[in-house]
């Protein structure tokens, strides 16, 4: 992607996540500890990545593929678990 000029790296602990949706987009809020960011490395350090509904599925779909799992079967309804 060219030069890195400017881009200064970060790293720490993922503690937790969460994410908010808003106008078609994803905000994934991604909580560290002890992040090189900080100077206090306990406090929580919050990075949001904001991306587009395809780009969340694209990551979700690398991250089952890198960790060895499978994404969760889809639940069938009640009337079709039923019905068979």
């Amino acid at each position: 992607m060219g030069e890195d000029v400017g881009v200064q790296e970060s790293f720490g602990v993922l503690v937790g996540w969460a994410h908010h949706a808003f106008g078609g987009k994803v905000d994934l809020t991604l909580q560290c500890v002890q992040s090189t960011r900080r100077e206090n490395q306990r406090e929580i350090d919050d990075h949001h990545i904001v991306m587009t509904a395809q780009q969340a599925a694209v990551l979700a779909n690398y991250l089952y593929q890198i960790s060895g799992q499978n994404p969760p079967e889809t639940r069938k309804g009640l009337l079709r678990r039923l019905l068979g």
